[in-house]
C-alpha cells in the first residue's frame, strides 16, 4: 500500500515553480494562440517557420502540453450581477437575469471547454547545495523562453506568462484527478500550502482545526 504523497512524485511547489522527488526544478509557461484556419497560405506559411526557427533555437528540450479545460465563467457571471444592479429598465433586466441562469447552467454543466497551451521546463540538480543554482538557471531559462516565444511571430503577439503556486497545483491536480480539479476552482488560492510533506501535512491539519473551532 502507498500513499497519495508516495505515488505523487512532487515535492513542493513555491516560487511559481514545482520540485519533484527525483530532484528537478519545474517552471510552467501558460501561452495564447492564433487562429491559423483564417489565415492566408502566405500568413500560415510564416508561423510555421517561425514556429520551426523557435523550435531550432531551443538549446535544451522542453515540452509542450495542451490540455482541454472546461472555462472558468464565475468572474463573467459576477460581472453580469454588477451590470444588472445598476440597469433600471425592468425588461433588460430581465433579459439580463435569464442570461445569467443560462451562464450559470453552463458553468455547473461543464460544456464549454477552452484547449489551454502550456510550455514546461525542467532544471535538475544534484544535492540540496546545488538547489540555488538551479533555481537562478532555470529563472533565466524561463526569461529567454518568453521572450522567444513573444518574439516568435512577425506579424502576430503571443502572450506569455507564468503560472503562480495555485495554478501549478490544480495543472498537477487535473492529471491525477481531472474531474474534481475542475470543480476545486478557487480552492487553490486558500492559504493551505500545497507542498507535500509531513511538516506541512500537520499545519494543514491545524489550520482546519481552527477554523472548525471558530
Amino acid at each position: 500500500m502507498q500513499t497519495a504523497q508516495e505515488l505523487i512524485p512532487i515535492k513542493g511547489i513555491y516560487n511559481e515553480m514545482i520540485e519533484t522527488t527525483d530532484k528537478r526544478l519545474i517552471k510552467v509557461l501558460s501561452v495564447s494562440a492564433v487562429n491559423t484556419h483564417l489565415m492566408s497560405y502566405a500568413e500560415e506559411k510564416e508561423v510555421l517557420e517561425g514556429y520551426e526557427s523557435f523550435l531550432r533555437g531551443l538549446r535544451k528540450p522542453i515540452q509542450i502540453a495542451r490540455v482541454a479545460e472546461p472555462m472558468d465563467l464565475k468572474e463573467y457571471i459576477l460581472q453580469l450581477k454588477d451590470k444588472l444592479r445598476q440597469l433600471e429598465n425592468p425588461y433588460k433586466k430581465e433579459m439580463l437575469s435569464s442570461y445569467i441562469q443560462y451562464a450559470k447552467a453552463l458553468q455547473e454543466d461543464r460544456d464549454m471547454i477552452r484547449r489551454s497551451r502550456y510550455v514546461i521546463l525542467d532544471e535538475p540538480f544534484s544535492s540540496e547545495n546545488a538547489k540555488e543554482d538551479a533555481i537562478e538557471k532555470l529563472k533565466l531559462r524561463t526569461r529567454d523562453i518568453k521572450l522567444a516565444i513573444e518574439e516568435m511571430l512577425y506579424r502576430h503577439t503571443l502572450q506569455v506568462r507564468e503560472l503562480w503556486n495555485h495554478e501549478l497545483a490544480k495543472y498537477i491536480h487535473m492529471f491525477f484527478d481531472y474531474e474534481n480539479a475542475q470543480l476545486a476552482v478557487g480552492s487553490y488560492e486558500k492559504e493551505y500550502p500545497y507542498i507535500i510533506g509531513q511538516g506541512n501535512l500537520m499545519k494543514a491539519v491545524e489550520q482546519y482545526k481552527r477554523r472548525e473551532e471558530e
